[in-house]
């Protein structure tokens, strides 16, 4: 089964990318979090993890997600995801702002993960 989030995943990453330029920092956290988290719901509903209207304790599901089918060094990739989310919740319910190089030197890390959740769903 593709990943049913698949485009949806792309285009929220591509809104993060425009934010970003707009130097929108906050925006961008929050938009490259769900990007990433979108890749790994995807997946999680086509391994029958949970469903497209799971809504409690997502965020929690698609960390053990990561760490449970993430490759080998998993461990790393849960950490990164982890520290997106945890800017997440910094932009979105703080009132200090994230620290945009904080956020660009996850951002390798945090694409290579969402395109590894949106290729594992097909096989």
């Amino acid at each position: 089964m593709a990943n049913p989030f698949a485009e949806k995943s792309n285009r929220t990453w591509d809104e993060a990318t425009a934010c970003l330029a707009s130097d929108h920092v906050n925006s961008a956290a929050s938009r490259f979090y769900y990007a990433v988290f979108q890749s790994v719901k995807g997946f999680a509903i086509a391994r029958k993890e949970m469903t497209e209207d799971t809504s409690e304790g997502v965020h929690g599901i698609a960390i053990r997600v990561v760490g449970k089918y993430g490759k080998t060094g998993s461990s790393y990739f849960r950490e990164r995801f982890n520290r997106l989310f945890a800017m997440r919740l910094k932009a979105d319910y703080m009132l200090v702002d994230v620290e945009r190089q904080q956020l660009e030197d996850l951002l390798k890390d945090a694409d290579s993960i969402r395109q590894y959740f949106i290729r594992l769903a097909g096989v």
